[in-house]
């Protein structure tokens, strides 16, 4: 019980410790679309920053800074990228086909947006288009042991977003995105309740609401998520009792 409360409090750390610094810490953002003709298409979105030693602190680098870095520096950005991604994202086709995708490396800002002004900060993004093997039924990705920033999983099936998106951690794999019905094939895990907080605060098993709370990537956040909310409900109550 001592340890899953010290678990609890360290992850209330984390959340405060991440919110008190100058920039949010930055992640890889894998994107797919998926075409009725049997098309895909596959975009990643790297900050630069996540190329720094300490990613935390590393400044962005806006549409300002990159108007001034020479042309050379620009492609040796677009090669680190290149590099990286192989380093940190793995493609898992069901069954088993091995893709490696060659990405084409653009500047944008977030979310495949154009840079407009000075201060836009800019993200390396890289595009693949190609054809779903045939027999394939199943995509999803893995966050390589490698890396050290978390990866966020985003699908689009015959133009509409999939609802459902994940945050892995390195070492971690989606879920699995049918190609047949573009539904993920396993349920999502159950939100964590201001009930399931409250029973925490009251000395329950802290563990017992996450341990079906586990959706690939999902354990490090509930955890963290968790710790945030039993400080505030046991905040509340300390409060009405005074």
């Amino acid at each position: 019980m001592q340890s899953n409360l010290w678990l609890l409090r360290a992850g209330l750390f984390l959340c405060l410790a991440t919110a008190g610094t100058a920039h949010p810490l930055p992640d890889v953002a894998v994107r797919a679309n998926f075409e009725q003709s049997g098309g895909w298409t596959l975009q990643v979105e790297i900050d630069p920053r996540s190329f720094e030693p300490d990613p935390n602190v590393a400044p962005y680098l806006t549409k300002a800074d990159l108007g001034v870095t020479p042309l050379e520096k620009q492609e040796k950005l677009k090669a680190t990228a290149r590099d990286y991604i192989r380093r940190v994202v793995a493609v898992v086709l069901d069954p088993v086909v091995e893709v490696k995708p060659e990405f084409d490396w653009q500047f944008t800002t977030l979310e495949n947006a154009p840079l407009k002004m000075p201060e836009d900060p800019v993200m390396l993004t890289g595009t693949w288009r190609g054809e779903i093997p045939a027999g394939t039924t199943g995509y999803s990705i893995k966050a390589l042991p490698e890396g050290t920033l978390s990866v966020l999983y985003h699908n689009t099936a015959l133009g509409k977003k999939v609802e459902r998106f994940q945050i892995l951690f390195p070492g971690e794999t989606s879920y699995v995105l049918d190609l047949k019905t573009f539904t993920p094939r396993t349920a999502a895990p159950p939100p964590i309740t201001a009930d399931a907080a409250a029973l925490m605060a009251d000395g329950a098993d802290p563990m017992c609401p996450l341990c079906e709370a586990a959706d690939g990537g999902h354990t490090l956040s509930a955890v963290m998520s968790a710790a945030f909310i039993v400080a505030l409900v046991t905040w509340l109550r300390k409060k009405r009792a005074a």
